[in-house]
């Protein structure tokens, strides 16, 4: 018997500076997703634990997470970015870039240990309500409309620019919007291809180039190797991203 979609999400501390969110206010902001009766597999830093294990409930499992078991790190001392362009390098940190690409292994790991015993899944980011305009009862209806969509053969993904058109931008130096970023889903086979494939680019990119990138970019590059494994819909950073799912 399944329950629906388990949603997957995570946080990570000090991999980056952020003067404008302190983790009292990242833990309020989070709190949005996390209140939503909606079944969630939630990983969170071991050092920060204790600001979220209050959201254990009958939905929402809070797992701690010591980040530097992320593969990525193995590799962090031989990863130099300084060519990557980006007009906020406090935030785009090595360790960001590590902690975004691993959000399809958070979404493998969640699938391995099937807590809800569902056959679809949905990465969220935890604060992905700063870009929903709503107030809480309707961003609440909107994630739980998710809940029973299922797609059976591709990854479920939004896209902002057209992932068919060629824009003049490096992909292994400038952000490419290709995808949002914030939200992907589907099912068990198809998401873990995409995280087996993910594994696979992040490690030839590391090898070949010494650099890692932002994970739209890793993802584009694999869209362009494949692009049937992705189902895409257009959205921007707003309510799009959820509506259009």
């Amino acid at each position: 018997m399944t329950t629906g979609a388990t949603i997957v999400s995570a946080f990570m501390a000090n991999i980056n500076s952020r003067c404008d969110r302190s983790y009292e206010k990242y833990v309020e902001l989070a709190s949005h997703l996390l209140k939503v009766p909606m079944n969630k597999v939630v990983f969170i830093d071991s050092t920060v634990f204790s600001h979220f294990k209050h959201f254990n409930n009958e939905y929402t499992t809070i797992i701690p997470f010591y980040k530097e078991s992320n593969y990525l790190y193995e590799y962090k001392d031989i990863i130099n970015n300084s060519g990557i362009s980006t007009s906020n390098p406090e935030k785009d940190t090595v360790e960001y870039m590590m902690t975004m690409c691993y959000k399809t292994e958070f979404v493998r790991k969640a699938i391995q240990m099937n807590l809800f015993k569902s056959s679809q899944f949905i990465w969220m980011d935890l604060g992905i309500k700063h870009m929903i305009t709503c107030n809480d009862d309707k961003f609440s209806e909107k994630v739980l409309r998710l809940k029973d969509l299922e797609y059976k053969d591709n990854v479920r993904i939004p896209a902002i620019w057209n992932p068919d058109n060629i824009y003049s931008v490096d992909i292994y130096k400038d952000i490419s919007w290709y995808f949002a970023g914030s939200l992907f889903g589907g099912n068990v086979k198809s998401l873990i291809t995409f995280a087996d494939v993910t594994k696979k680019t992040c490690l030839k990119v590391i090898k070949e180039r010494k650099m890692l990138m932002w994970e739209i970019n890793i993802w584009y590059i694999i869209y362009k190797m494949d692009r049937w494994k992705f189902l895409y819909y257009f959205s921007k950073h707003d309510n799009a991203i959820l509506d259009n799912y």
